[in-house]
């Protein structure tokens, strides 16, 4: 229902919670044409996502770990019997997104102009000299922030459609890297999916906008700390209503999330179930995950993330969101967003500006490893996503 192109992936599923072994899940041959010999020397420096990370410690809400509690019901404004739906069980879980902010043109330029640096990254830094961590973050990063980008233009209260309809955002070609048009989902199973298909703690890095997928972290994604960051994301999303639920009975209500990723499970019941004892808590729902003799994945919030709330007031003029009210409220005082969206993007805009990924030692040493390709074959480029679009082109016809 959600997924857009199958993946092949044979491999079995790496041991629990580490990112070590993330070998392609593809044949030899095809691991050292999409990954040239020439780039087996990996260097020892890091991307620096800095800017990213200024703009999400300003505009995300960390609502910390699930208690599982029950949001209370909606009800119609005076006049209209009309109400708002959300699901009561997954309302108050979650990180939220002041989009407010992030819809000021300044801002918006802000996400544009980290967009396009990151997609000139592989052009004078072919990524194949990075580890399979630092891959991996730039590829997170980049699908989370041109998602970003496209959800200020068209977030909705309910997301299902935007995303999953007919010409939704995540088939949108959105970037452009080494001249290879791709989409989100190119990003999400031509990519990542094709190389480290194989464990899928990865899928915790992808960002939908929605209450109903894993959280968008205040930070950047970084090669130094991947693993922690997707680990504590598993633990967060498995350990909530919105990622494994219990109704009474022999079956374990699942998110719809992982259907979505259902490539990254190639046994879906076996695999899930493993992977969901990897990262849920001892006690009663772990011992039901164990027992189950189905996960059905039909748990959805298809509710939009935002800090203004995830309900419309019918009838009203004002949002009655009570948690929404609150939430924007503890922010405000806390200090973590400003409460002026214009004076937060001018300060976002200044703050990237110039903004260089490498030091000029990491500068320095890049230009002697493409003058050294250069002097070996007359190409300083490594056509890493030439296959990818052949791929591609291929499946669309």
């Amino acid at each position: 229902m959600y997924r857009f192109g199958k993946l092949a992936v044979g491999a079995a599923l790496v041991a629990a919670g580490t990112l070590a072994p993330l070998v392609p899940a593809v044949p030899r041959a095809y691991a050292e044409e999409l990954v040239p010999a020439a780039a087996d020397m990996r260097i020892p420096y890091h991307i620096n996502y800095d800017d990213l990370t200024a703009v999400l410690e300003n505009v995300v809400l960390v609502t910390g770990m699930s208690d599982r509690g029950r949001a209370p019901d909606i009800k119609g404004s005076l006049g209209t019997r009309m109400k708002a739906k959300r699901n009561v069980y997954t309302a108050y879980e979650g990180n939220r997104i002041w989009l407010q902010a992030l819809e000021e043109k300044k801002a918006q330029e802000v996400l544009t102009s980290i967009r396009v640096s990151l997609e000139a990254i592989p052009d004078n830094a072919p990524l194949a000299h990075f580890t399979d961590a630092e891959q991996i973050a730039y590829w997170l990063n980049l699908h989370n922030v041109a998602f970003l980008e496209e959800l200020v233009k068209h977030s909705q209260n309910s997301m299902k459609k935007l995303l999953y309809g007919r010409g939704g955002i995540l088939d949108k070609k959105l970037v452009t890297v080494q001249g290879v048009p791709l989409s989100l989902n190119d990003i999400r199973f031509r990519v990542v999916g094709k190389r480290w298909g194989n464990n899928p703690l990865v899928i915790y890095g992808f960002y939908e906008g929605i209450i109903g997928s894993p959280n968008i972290r205040k930070e950047a994604f970084t090669g130094e700390e991947l693993h922690a960051q997707l680990t504590a994301n598993a633990r967060e999303f498995v350990n909530s209503n919105r990622g494994v639920y219990l109704k009474g009975g022999k079956t374990v209500y699942v998110s719809s999330f992982y259907e979505r990723f259902e490539d990254y499970f190639p046994d879906f019941q076996k695999d899930l179930k493993a992977h969901l004892l990897d990262y849920v808590q001892p006690g009663r729902i772990k011992t039901m995950v164990a027992e189950a003799r189905r996960l059905d994945p039909e748990v959805d919030d298809w509710n939009v993330t935002s800090l203004r709330g995830n309900t419309r007031d019918y009838g009203g003029a004002l949002q009655k969101n009570a948690s929404a009210l609150t939430t924007a409220i503890v922010v405000a005082e806390s200090g973590g967003l400003s409460p002026n969206s214009s004076i937060l993007a001018d300060s976002l805009s200044t703050m990237v500006r110039n903004y260089s990924r490498f030091s000029e030692e990491q500068q320095e040493l890049l230009l002697e490893l493409n003058r050294q390709r250069m002097e070996r074959t007359g190409n300083i480029r490594i056509e890493e996503l030439q296959e990818i679009k052949s791929r591609i082109e291929k499946d669309g016809k």
